[in-house]
C-alpha cells in the first residue's frame, strides 16, 4: 500500500542502543539508475550506497531531501562526505586521546553537525560521489586518517590539539582540491574558530555553495492531516521528535508512524540488522528481513541501522490486504475510508517499507521486487526478539549470543505526530 495526497495537500557495521551511536559499513557495487517513477507517495530522491559505516548521515541526507523535494519540486543532492569531514573534525579536535576514528553517530549527532557546519551539495566537495550511487572517497579517506592518527602527522596528542593540523591532514585525507580549502578556510577559518553555531564570530558562507540550516527550505505539516507547509531545516531539526518503540506499547507507536506516512511523511527509523534475516532466495519473501529466514539460518552478521521508511503492508480488521506499493488517495471517499480504517486497533501491520542507504543493484542484498534498494522490514522480526551476538574487532561472533533484542528501536516523527 502506497498513499497519494489530494491535490491540495500535495505542494551501523558499529552497534550501540539507545542514545548510542550507529554504523553500519557496505562493500562496492555497480552504478543503477532508479526510474523517475519508482516512488509515488513519499517523496524519495535516488538511492545510494554507504562505503564506511555512517548510514545514520545517509538516513538524514535522505530526510533532508525528501522535504526540500517536497517545498520545492527540485532533487538536491546532500553531500555526505561535507557532514564526515565534519564529523571526523569534531571527534579528533574534542579529543586529544582519539587514536581512530568512529565512523558511528545517530540523530542528535547528525543534527549537531549541521547545525555548526550546515550542508553542501554532493558536487561542491567532493565531485567524484556523483560519479558513482557509492563514495569511494570516504573509503580512503578514512584509512588515511587512521594511519595519520597511529603512525603519522596526528600520531601524538600535542598534534591532535592543533587544530590547523587536523584540517590539513582532513584537506589531504579527502583529496579536496585548493578551492574548496581555501572555500573552508574563509567560511571557518583554518583552525575552525568559527561555525554557524557560534554565539560571537559567527561563520559567513556567503558567496559559496554551503548552505545554514536556517536558509535551507523544507516543507512538512504542523499537525496529523494538515497540509504541508514551508519551513526552514532548523525548524525541522527542533520540531520533528524521537519516540522510542517498545512491544508492549507497540501499536499505538506505530498508528503514529502510519499518521505520518499517510500525510507523505519521510519518518526515520533505527532498526537492529541480522544479515542472516534477509531473504535472498526467490519467493514471497525475497528482500525482506523476517523472523522465518533468521530461524531457519541463525544468527548471522549484525550491527545498528539507520534508514527511512516509505511504505506498510497491512491487513484491516475485515480481513482486506492494503498491498505495499498499491496507491490509496486520501481525497477519494472509499479509498480514504480504508485508509482510516487501517489505523485501527485490530489492523495488523505485516511490514514497513524503507528506503535503503545499501545501494540499488546488490546481489547479496536483494530488494522488494520492483523497488532497488528498498527493504521491507517484517513486524515478526522488528517485534523479535532476536539473539544478539557478541562483536569481536567488528565481527559478530555467532558462538556466543547468550543476549536478546527488540530489532526495531525508535522512530523520527514530525510534530504532534
Amino acid at each position: 500500500m502506497s498513499f497519494r495526497l489530494s491535490r491540495a495537500a500535495t505542494s551501523l557495521v558499529a552497534l550501540s542502543f539507545a542514545v548510542a551511536a550507529y554504523g553500519c559499513a557496505a562493500p562496492p557495487a555497480e552504478p543503477f539508475e532508479q526510474g523517475e517513477d519508482a516512488i509515488v507517495d513519499v517523496q524519495h530522491t535516488d538511492v545510494e550506497r554507504q562505503s564506511i559505516g555512517n548510514c545514520w548521515l545517509y538516513a538524514h541526507a535522505t530526510w533532508i531531501e525528501s522535504m526540500h523535494l517536497a517545498a520545492t519540486a527540485e532533487k538536491f543532492d546532500v553531500s555526505q562526505s561535507y557532514w564526515t569531514y565534519w564529523h571526523w573534525f569534531d571527534q579528533i579536535a574534542g579529543s586529544s586521546w582519539t587514536t581512530s576514528i568512529s565512523t558511528g553517530g545517530n540523530w542528535d549527532t547528525a543534527n549537531n553537525i549541521v547545525k555548526r557546519y550546515g550542508l553542501m551539495p554532493e558536487a561542491d566537495f567532493v565531485f567524484a560521489d556523483t560519479t558513482n550511487e557509492m563514495s569511494s572517497r570516504q573509503k580512503t579517506a578514512l584509512d588515511a586518517m587512521n594511519e595519520s592518527l597511529k603512525s603519522g602527522a596526528l600520531s601524538t596528542a600535542e598534534a591532535r590539539r592543533d587544530r590547523k593540523i587536523v584540517r590539513a591532514e582532513l584537506d589531504r585525507a579527502w583529496g579536496l582540491t585548493d578551492a574548496t580549502k581555501t572555500m573552508l578556510d574563509g567560511v571557518f577559518g583554518e583552525d575552525v574558530s568559527k561555525t554557524f553555531a557560534s554565539r560571537s564570530g559567527a561563520a559567513d558562507a556567503s558567496g559559496t555553495p554551503i548552505l545554514r540550516a536556517a536558509d535551507f527550505k523544507v516543507a512538512y505539516p504542523s499537525s496529523p492531516g494538515a497540509q504541508a507547509s514551508e519551513h526552514t531545516l532548523t525548524d525541522a531539526m527542533r520540531e520533528w521528535r524521537q519516540t522510542y518503540y517498545s512491544t508492549r506499547s507497540g501499536r499505538a507507536t506505530i498508528q503514529r508512524v502510519q499518521r505520518a506516512l499517510h500525510d507523505a511523511q519521510p519518518v526515520i527509523i533505527t532498526w537492529f540488522v541480522d544479515f542472516n534475516a534477509l531473504e535472498n532466495r526467490a519467493g514471497d519473501l525475497r528482500g525482506s528481513f523476517n523472523k522465518s529466514t533468521l530461524d531457519e539460518l541463525g544468527p548471522g552478521r549484525q550491527g545498528g541501522h539507520m534508514t527511512v521508511l516509505e511504505d506498510y503492508e497491512a491487513t484491516l480488521e475485515s480481513g482486506e490486504l492494503l498491498k505495499a506499493g498499491v496507491t490509496l488517495d486520501k481525497s477519494d471517499p472509499e479509498q480514504g475510508a480504508k485508509l482510516e480504517q487501517a489505523l485501527a486497533a485490530g489492523t495488523s501491520i505485516k511490514f514497513l517499507r524503507v528506503k535503503n542507504s545499501w545501494g540499488a543493484a546488490r546481489p547479496d542484498r536483494a530488494f522488494s521486487p520492483g523497488m532497488p534498494g528498498y527493504h521491507d522490514l517484517y513486524m515478526d522480526y522488528l517485534n523479535g526478539p532476536v539473539k544478539r551476538c557478541a562483536q569481536r574487532d567488528g565481527e559478530t561472533d555467532t558462538s556466543n549470543c547468550t543476549s536478546e533484542t527488540t530489532p526495531l528501536q525508535n522512530f523520527v516523527l514530525p510534530p504532534g505526530y
